[in-house]
């Protein structure tokens, strides 16, 4: 219960929190959300990363819409919650990650209570709806090229590493493309000494 204590949140609140939610430990990879199902309870998470995308069933494909990096919520689990309506996402974590599970009733009642809760909900709201534009454009206005150079750029920002431990699967689920499509311009981007290729892992020469 040590790092609710470090969220900017009145102290009452956090007390609510330690009464009426419950931390849960999950391991990398763990499904959190599922697409179609109601939402009980809409995670916080306390460490690690959480990877929300949608997914295409008939076609085979992903696309990433956003990832939740400690202190932060999911936007579309706040709207099922809202509208009382089911998942249209699905969440699954990058790596071990520790969660508040908050029951949806408080959720609501605590927008009302607590002017932080109120606060950290609008911010959520608005923060995410910026990053679903970005996306929105990348696939709108760049071609897969530009947005496997800025997929990769940013992986490694965000993990701080020069090191992308993903295969061309995951990265082509991520960018709702094909394998065959990433793997052709990932050699192509190994032939001008920008990356060197490994199994299941890429890393970052002249990016």
């Amino acid at each position: 219960m040590n790092r609710i204590q470090n969220l900017p949140l009145e102290n009452a609140l956090k007390v609510e929190m330690e009464n009426r939610c419950t931390v849960m430990n999950f391991d990398k990879h763990q499904t959190i959300v599922e697409e179609g199902n109601f939402m009980q309870v809409i995670p916080l998470l306390l460490s690690g990363s959480i990877r929300v995308f949608r997914r295409d069933y008939e076609q085979d494909r992903e696309i990433l819409l956003y990832y939740i990096e400690p202190g932060e919520t999911c936007m579309m689990s706040l709207v099922a919650c809202f509208g009382d309506a089911v998942s249209k996402v699905n969440a699954v974590t990058e790596k071990k990650s520790e969660l508040l599970l908050i029951p949806t009733a408080n959720v609501r009642c605590w927008q009302k209570k607590y002017d932080s809760w109120n606060s950290f909900v609008i911010d959520t709201f608005l923060g995410r709806y910026t990053e679903l534009l970005k996306t929105l454009e990348e696939i709108s206005f760049r071609n897969i090229k530009q947005r496997l150079h800025g997929y990769l750029k940013e992986y490694a920002e965000r993990n701080v590493t020069k090191s992308v431990k993903r295969t061309h699967q995951q990265i082509a689920n991520e960018l709702g493309t094909t394998r065959v499509v990433v793997s052709r311009l990932l050699k192509d981007m190994e032939s001008m000494n920008m990356i060197e290729l490994h199994r299941g892992l890429i890393k970052l020469k002249k990016l």
